[in-house]
């Protein structure tokens, strides 16, 4: 694991380099497959993107096929995944006025990602939506924690978000996408 300074230094390079900046083909994800120590379910893959024309970098199973998804829905035009809740300093100050402890590595707070910040295209433009996507068994009490301050961080800034978990995904549809891909 990387500790404090390193870790730091890491993020903010990450930050520098344009990581979570951008859209369409030209958005990078702050976390990307190839990153060292990457928390996942082994699940890392890259995928060129119908709708984006990039490569998209998914960290489960689960974010993977829920990618699938969006790329067949026709409203959806712009997928951002791994996208950082900036700066840092205000989903800690969300963390301590909820009274709980902010995501960190050893300690040292790291910088939050949600799993999808879609475009939508709508009667009345374009909007935002932020989705999480997690298996409903991984709900665990810290992780809805962590889901309450990427809720509050979204909901200031009038971003509908939301919980997807395998009850709402689509198998057939998706295996049916899947298998094109």
């Amino acid at each position: 694991m990387l500790k404090g300074t390193k870790l730091q230094k890491r993020q903010q390079k990450q930050i520098n380099d344009g990581r979570g900046q951008g859209s369409g083909k030209d958005y990078l994800p702050f976390i990307q497959a190839h990153d060292n120590k990457v928390a996942s379910e082994g699940w890392l893959t890259r995928h060129l993107g119908w709708k984006t024309q990039r490569i998209h970098h998914t960290l489960s199973s689960h974010e993977r096929k829920y990618l699938y998804f969006l790329e067949w829905i026709d409203t959806v035009v712009d997928i951002r995944e791994q996208f950082p809740l900036l700066p840092l300093n205000r989903t800690e100050e969300i963390a301590k006025q909820l009274g709980i402890k902010h995501a960190h590595v050893d300690g040292v707070p790291v910088v939050m990602t949600t799993d999808f910040l879609i475009t939508l295209r709508t009667s009345q433009g374009l909007i935002d939506i932020v989705r999480t996507v997690k298996p409903a068994s991984k709900l665990t009490k810290r992780t809805l924690e962590l889901f309450e301050i990427e809720r509050r961080f979204f909901v200031e800034q009038g971003i509908d978000w939301g919980i997807v978990t395998e009850q709402r995904m689509p198998d057939i549809f998706i295996s049916n996408v899947e298998w094109m891909y």
